[in-house]
């Protein structure tokens, strides 16, 4: 039977389009099944009926007359139960509904199966026979898992289905995707294609090896000059922090890089593209087995540096994006070297068919200003030509051949969203303070490119979450603690006067090291975090002495703890940080003057550890929630699977209930606590956390200047009686919609959707 699906799928996967694999499908369930009819019903969610599209055994002439309501018939029953139903005589059937355009009469027989994708019922798979029998166990399995198998190509094909043709009549043609930067864009659509595929780059055995060395290191040195020439074009239109992405890129392309390793494959007798092909693979596999998303994303950063070098290889530089007017530019998938080269007065969204929220592109996307959209990955990249699109970066939605209607609409809200972004910047100066006069700091989350100056002029009360894992990975080796000295100090004097949370080393599993590498069956619950870093006291260490030295005459120094899932693991690490600063002490007759005892507290993302909170604030000075490992972690879910990211939400009850939990265990053993992480900058999630009663959130600096709008209109007393209503509901959705009309009734909107 297994090799009856197998057939039938790749049979199906050959057709030309979607009417073809249908065709082609029913007829192959009669043949093996040996069954006189196999039909196909497609729901039609406009017009709420389902539409016979494919048979073999009915009259041919019924295809796309036969309909039905929702409701209606057996069909209808199999969609509405979600099940499969078989029956020995249809005829008996209260359901039972007769089309006589279809001849079924003569069928007494009938198994029907729903097909179901990702909880949306797309059809559903019949089949009849003439004798009056019950289908077997193994005919209607066959059913199930057919339909399983074929449920994500129709949900393709109905997704390309929105390009063909005019719309009709008021009919909103709609893709989903994930938002990937807030915001508006109106325009035509320019398709970026590949200019040079890594991927399909043969093996080819060469002699002049000396030739084809030189050959690489000129089409090195050429990237590496364009990847300045970048840098220069985005001086002024974006933040340093951006900027100093494009210095660890030339880094990448160095010699003692990527640049090395490619000419010792071409010195075992490999050609130039080949040998580039290789290594990169080898580290691009390194990256994407990795479960954190922004180090994951580092693949795509490294795919699209060797295809610059492959173009150069390649003398193949007309497939360069260029654009003359505005547009929205679509890609299979958006770099940030694209971005770099297409002039930002053009370029009015973006629409990438791969890649991920964390991406390089996606942080530039944002540091412009361009409402971006990904994860349209069933969609043929060539279907977007010469579209006219509307881009919502909130909802991650794109409109195709918008209505004249729908698009004034559109246009109404970017005037208003540049009415308010004026008033937002207007009002930076204003500290965040609540309608009841309580002080709510806002930090923001950096890492070793940050851009200090940037979260500096949007006011930020200091840095609440500093990611040191970067410049360990940027690296062939650990990095001196000279050189983390020099990095700590940069971040330090930007907020001189304000207090750094410094993470310590969060690698291991998921973030794996090229020169420290770890294999484990499951990385996401396995060596990682502090577990790694007590393993290997050396490493923490040289880190935690860097950090102290960095601090010589600088106040409000916090170093934090990730990962932690025990006492015992808190008290190791308190010995290695107090050997340390002893250390430094011995070291540096000045430092007993420079130099403070710098504050110690945990991430807290280990369900495990809210049950030892009594006896962790006893032991640290103070508590920083990462609320997106402990929301995935509570939830068992993955953020970045589709298939499960509807769980992934801000609003779960349980995420509530263990962060009221933390806050009233902090409260009563006066440890402050803070949140980093997505919740702490999502505007809808501010007036619960100001109800939780956190002393501080921690974001990026893009979403600062909107909760301190959330944060000045409310009460501390309204946000508490908010919380109490939400501790009552029982389902995220409901605790999002009460918030976000929360929100609305404020005349608050603009901040948490499109418009003012």
């Amino acid at each position: 039977m297994l090799e009856h699906l197998r057939h039938i799928t790749q049979e199906v996967n050959l057709a030309s389009d979607m009417q073809e694999s249908l065709r082609i499908m029913v007829q192959q369930v009669c043949s093996v099944l040996k069954v006189e009819v196999c039909s196909v019903y497609l729901a039609d969610y406009n017009s709420h009926q389902f539409t016979l599209v494919a048979t073999e055994g009915l009259n041919p002439k019924a295809i796309g007359v036969v309909r039905l309501g929702f409701t209606e018939g057996l069909v209808g029953l199999v969609a509405q139960r979600e099940e499969p139903i078989n029956l020995q005589d249809v005829s008996r059937h209260p359901n039972y509904l007769y089309f006589p355009q279809a001849g079924e009469e003569q069928f007494a027989s009938f198994l029907g199966v729903p097909v179901i994708h990702q909880r949306k019922v797309l059809g559903v798979l019949v089949i009849q026979q003439k004798a009056s029998r019950k289908f077997s166990n193994n005919e209607e399995t066959f059913l199930i898992t057919l339909s399983a198998q074929i449920a994500g190509a129709i949900a393709s094909a109905e997704s390309v289905s929105l390009f063909s043709g005019p719309a009709q009549g008021l009919e909103v043609r709609r893709l989903e995707g994930l938002p990937v930067s807030t915001g508006i864009a109106i325009g035509a659509a320019t398709v970026v294609y590949a200019s040079a595929d890594l991927s399909s780059v043969p093996d080819k055995q060469i002699t002049d090896i000396e030739f084809e060395v030189e050959r690489f290191q000129q089409a090195l040195r050429a990237a590496q000059n364009e990847v300045v020439t970048m840098k220069e074009r985005m001086t002024d239109l974006v933040s340093q922090e951006e900027l100093a992405l494009f210095d660890a890129y030339y880094k990448l392309l160095s010699d003692n890089s990527l640049g090395n390793e490619v000419v010792g494959e071409i010195a075992k007798g490999q050609w130039a593209p080949g040998a580039l092909r290789r290594v990169v693979e080898k580290h691009v596999g390194v990256f994407e087995s990795m479960d954190d998303p922004y180090l994951r994303e580092r693949a795509s950063d490294l795919k699209d540096l060797a295809r610059n070098v492959l173009l150069h290889l390649e003398d193949n530089r007309a497939e360069r994006p260029t654009l003359d007017s505005e547009s929205v530019i679509v890609a299979d998938e958006i770099t940030a070297s694209m971005l770099a080269e297409i002039p930002s007065e053009h370029l009015l969204g973006i629409v990438s068919l791969h890649g991920s929220p964390s991406s390089h592109a996606a942080i530039i996307a944002k540091a412009l200003g361009i409402p971006a959209v990904i994860g349209f990955h069933d969609i043929p990249i060539h279907r977007f030509e010469g579209k006219h699109l509307i881009i919502d970066g909130y909802n991650g939605h794109v409109y195709l051949s918008p209505s004249e209607a729908l698009e004034k609409q559109y246009q109404r809200l970017i005037r208003e969203e540049m009415k308010l972004t004026q008033e937002l910047e207007q009002q930076l100066h204003q500290p965040s303070i609540t309608t009841d006069d309580v002080h709510y700091p806002l930090f923001v989350n950096i890492g070793l490119m940050a851009d200090f100056e940037k979260s500096v002029q949007a006011r930020a009360d200091g840095v609440g979450l500093y990611r040191t894992e970067i410049p360990f990975l940027l690296r062939e080796r650990f990095p001196s603690e000279a050189e983390q000295i020099q990095i700590y100090r940069s971040a330090l004097e930007a907020f001189r006067g304000k207090s750094v949370t410094i993470r310590t080393l969060d690698i291991g599993g998921d973030k794996q090291l090229p020169y420290f590498p770890i294999d484990e069956d499951n990385p996401f619950l396995g060596w990682r975090g502090i577990r790694v870093t007590l393993d290997h006291p050396e490493i923490m260490l040289v880190q935690v002495r860097a950090i102290l030295k960095a601090s010589f005459g600088i106040q409000g120094v916090r170093i934090a703890l990730p990962m932690i899932s025990t006492i015992e693991e808190i008290d190791a690490a308190q010995r290695l940080i107090r050997q340390a600063y002893y250390e430094v002490q011995e070291e540096n007759p000045e430092a007993k003057e420079l130099l403070q005892p710098p504050q110690v507290g945990i991430v807290l993302e280990v369900p495990s550890a809210i049950y030892q909170i009594h006896n962790i604030t006893s032991r640290v000075d103070f508590i920083s929630v990462g609320s997106n490992d402990l929301t995935q972690y509570l939830m068992a879910v993955d953020r970045n699977n589709a298939q499960v990211s509807s769980l992934f939400s801000n609003f779960q009850p349980a995420l509530i209930m263990a962060l009221k939990q933390i806050c009233d265990a902090c409260d009563e053993n006066n440890t402050p606590n803070y949140i980093c992480g997505e919740m702490a900058g999502d505007p809808i999630a501010t007036i619960l956390l100001v109800g939780l009663g956190f002393k501080g959130l921690s974001m990026n600096a893009r979403s600062l200047p909107k909760v301190k709008k959330i944060i000045n209109n409310i009460s501390q007393k309204e946000a508490k009686e908010c919380l109490e209503e939400v501790l009552k509901m029982e389902r995220a959705k409901d605790i999002h919609a009460y918030l976000f009309e929360k929100i609305e009734s404020k005349g608050l909107g603009g901040l948490i959707r499109a418009g003012k």
